[in-house]
């Protein structure tokens, strides 16, 4: 039986013209030497999202034997981490980490590149085939996020390679059986898998009902890469925190989103009109997902889109295929992206050093085994003392009160003198806590802060402490005893007496010894 490959109902694009003529090779060649010389400044000059060092965070974790969910908190399935994190362990601490990881995710969109050729030409034509290739890099979404050290890249080459198996003949049982197991080794990346599943199942009922006879075995393959990680997070000792984290914690977006409950009451109508409206079996799958997403989804971004891409970029080359227009629509649309992709990039301006500078600073700042609060996991190499991050979802929780804000009591617990600079993201009391107590140092805070005119001041992280003026170690007198250096301070309200009316910080000692001073601010050239 034969579900997915090449339909009757497309042969009117595998015609003698499917073949690129000698000026569309030219275009073809010139298209991708540009797309390839743009993806080059892009790899090297592109911001880094701040998802990249959130995901190499988690991976850092497993580097370092710590477990994922019941150690450094994230909500994602953890395949990624524990694929990637052997690549990681290669490079030791470095401020350019993440080029290196980047790195990892050209093979994966070689792949995927490739995938959609192969399976674009099972559908249509060898030009629809190598136009898909070519539109799919042209979509700015694709284009930007494939770069990036991110999980969707893996999940969308793992949904690539069961839609590829899928559409490689006659669905055997044997075959289903892989389709299954590359479908669960893509739910082990990204949950968002299951969409694509509920896809390829409506689809396949809407096609051939009597079809579900062959899922048996791809429920089989499934369930496998899925049903090894429960195990080893069962033997870990981490399930419940598997559990909290990828579904407790992401329901709590939910909340906040009672308007998507509209979108599901239309779903079933929508699948109707796609039933009795649509014969092309890629743009069957293509609606049907986007349409899955919409409405089951709680939190959508552009790129949840990442895996149904290249089956909107086959329809689009498709399309284009028999229209004597078809070499001018390609110019006009590898213009417009070039010109969106100016855009997205600010005109392919150097991005990278605003990451690297920070993480220059993170690695002479601090040590090994010192803590330091980020947003998200940021600075990499340190570990949090507060175990809830603050992207989208975590920092709407935090704001409605279902999450607590311990920020301040975690860090003095754990003696973390360091933090991330101010910024939007902190949550009130956490901001409060760290602008009384923390003092700029360019692109990181330490502990201190600048002294008023009375000399008092509030200590409420115990540790080593300087008093210093522009020049150095101050002169004067703290708590009664004449000032010579580096001393011991615990926490509650110290007084410095000084000897002269400059304006003066007290800080963290490790801080000032590593070279570090207010007064002189670092890493901000960017």
């Amino acid at each position: 039986m034969i579900l997915f490959t090449h339909p009757a109902s497309v042969e009117r694009f595998l015609l003698p013209s499917g073949r690129l003529s000698r000026r569309e090779r030219f275009l073809a060649a010139g298209v991708g030497l540009l797309l390839l010389g743009l993806r080059v400044a892009a790899f090297l000059r592109y911001r880094f999202d701040s998802d990249e060092p959130q995901h190499l965070h988690v991976t850092w974790g497993w580097t370092q034997g710590l477990i994922q969910y019941r150690d450094v908190f994230d909500n994602h399935a953890p395949l990624f981490h524990i694929a990637t994190a052997p690549w990681l362990a290669l490079f030791g601490e470095r401020a350019d980490i993440l080029f290196c990881m980047r790195a990892l995710m050209i093979p994966i969109w070689l792949f995927v590149c490739a995938a959609t050729f192969v399976v674009a030409r099972r559908f249509y034509s060898t030009r629809a085939a190598v136009w898909s290739v070519l539109i799919l890099n042209l979509f700015p979404t694709f284009f930007l996020k494939s770069i990036e050290y991110r999980t969707d890249n893996l999940w969308v080459a793992f949904w690539m390679a069961a839609f590829l198996v899928l559409t490689g003949g006659d669905l055997t049982k044997r075959r289903m059986f892989v389709v299954g197991l590359l479908l669960g080794a893509a739910t082990s990346v990204s949950l968002k898998t299951s969409l694509l599943v509920a896809t390829l199942l409506l689809a396949g009922v809407m096609i051939k009902p009597r079809s579900w006879r062959t899922v048996l075995p791809a429920l089989l393959g499934l369930i496998i890469v899925p049903s090894i990680i429960a195990l080893t997070f069962v033997e870990l000792g981490a399930w419940r925190d598997l559990v909290y984290c990828n579904f407790t914690f992401n329901k709590l977006v939910s909340i906040s989103r009672p308007w998507q409950n509209l979108y599901r009451v239309l779903y079933i109508p929508a699948l109707i009109v796609i039933f009795y409206t649509v014969r092309d079996r890629i743009l069957m799958i293509s609606l049907v997902y986007t349409l899955t997403l919409a409405c089951w989804w709680t939190l959508i971004s552009p790129r949840d889109l990442l895996a149904i891409l290249p089956m909107y970029a086959m329809l689009v080359a498709a399309w284009l295929d028999d229209k004597k227009f078809r070499a001018p629509a390609l110019a006009a649309l590898t213009l417009v992206s070039v010109l969106g992709l100016a855009h997205d990039t600010k005109r392919w301006k150097n991005d990278t050093r605003e990451f690297t500078t920070m993480m220059d600073q993170v690695l002479h700042l601090t040590r090994p085994g010192e803590p330091l609060m980020d947003y998200k996991g940021e600075t990499i190499y340190r570990r949090r003392p507060y175990y809830f991050i603050f992207e989208t979802i975590g920092r709407a929780t935090v704001q409605r009160g279902l999450i607590p804000d311990t920020i301040a009591r975690d860090m003095i617990n754990a003696r973390c003198h360091v933090a991330q600079a101010d910024g939007k993201f902190w949550p009130p009391d956490a901001k409060r806590f760290l602008l009384a107590h923390y003092v700029d140092l360019g692109r990181l805070r330490a502990s201190g802060n600048w002294m008023n005119e009375s000399g008092t001041f509030d200590v409420a992280i115990p540790g080593t402490y300087v008093v210093l003026d522009r020049n150095g170690q101050a002169h004067g007198t703290l708590d009664g005893v004449p000032y010579r250096g580096a001393v011991p301070l615990a926490p509650g309200i110290h007084h410095f007496e000084r000897a002269n009316s400059e304006a003066l910080v007290w800080l963290w000692a490790p801080a000032y010894e590593r070279g570090f001073s207010p007064f002189h601010l670092r890493d901000r050239e960017f």
